[in-house]
């Protein structure tokens, strides 16, 4: 669900883009740093979870992103992200104000914090633009397969490509975050949102004993080693009311933030009649 801080930042997102004329996917943030002055470098992180930082000395930015990470979607998005602290109102004030010279950045919708959201939602929309991503939608099949294709072209992460393809496919589609025995949070395609018993899910609901996603979160290792499992799941496990629709349950560890992807998927036609007799 898009609120009226996602719409913002995905404006912001956008103006950036119509400014520099970028209109070809991938979108550079490497050049988009360099077009507002900000000069961008690796730099080492002994903080856990750390992405990414924003400096500021005077009236000059830096950008810095955590070297550990060897992943070019993450660092793309790490960047973008910091450009979004950048770029959208009251960020800059609300980390150098107290004269602070640096913002430590947890990107890629693991932070609960009001500002890394927002800045979250703006590299989604800067690296992936709305028009240029829903025309790529419809080149790259169903579920994961589609989403591990929409990362490589548009070089993102994993979880912010998986969340921008539910929000704009028309296939029935989750995409949920999770911790331990608990999800963090879920997105929902609009086609998946149709059928009976699907509702949003709050924050610490229990994953269902079930899935696959229980099992797998029971084992750190595959976690931090990023490690990918394809399993399979009813729709009503993880939605209290909804039809036994067989669904395919890709999981995936995103590594030291110590938390997991799952896509809830399925490339078969669902009959509105069978779900409602079922």
């Amino acid at each position: 669900m898009r609120t009226a801080e996602i719409g913002r930042a995905e404006r912001a997102a956008e103006k950036i883009l119509s400014e520099l004329k970028l209109d070809t996917l991938p979108i550079s943030p490497f050049k988009i740093a360099a077009a507002k002055g900000i000069h961008v470098e690796p730099k080492v992180s002994s903080e856990p979870g750390v992405s990414g930082f924003l400096m500021r000395i005077g009236d000059s930015f830096g950008i810095c992103y955590a070297s550990h990470i060897k992943n070019e979607g993450f660092i793309h998005f790490s960047i973008a992200h910091e450009i979004g602290h950048y770029s959208l109102e009251g960020h800059v004030d609300a980390f150098f104000s107290n004269g602070n010279s640096i913002h430590a950045s947890r990107s890629g919708f693991v932070s609960d914090n009001e500002y890394e959201r927002q800045a979250d939602h703006f590299a989604a929309a800067l690296l992936m633009p709305e028009t240029l991503f829903k025309k790529a939608i419809q080149t790259v099949g169903f579920g994961f397969p589609a989403i591990e294709a929409l990362k490589n072209l548009c070089k993102t992460s994993i979880t912010s490509t998986a969340i921008r393809y539910a929000t704009f496919t028309s296939d029935p589609v989750a995409v949920i975050v999770s911790k331990g025995k608990n999800i963090d949070y879920c997105f929902i395609s609009d086609a998946l949102m149709q059928i009976r018993g699907v509702k949003r899910v709050p924050k610490n609901t229990p994953l269902p004993l079930n899935g696959g996603t229980m099992q797998f979160n029971s084992n750190q290792d595959q976690i931090n080693g990023g490690t990918k499992v394809e399993e399979a799941s009813f729709l009503n496990d993880w939605f209290d009311g909804a039809p036994a629709i067989r669904m395919k349950e890709d999981i995936v560890g995103l590594g030291s933030y110590g938390k997991t992807l799952t896509v809830l998927f399925t490339d078969e036609s669902i009959d509105d009649e069978e779900e409602i007799e079922d």
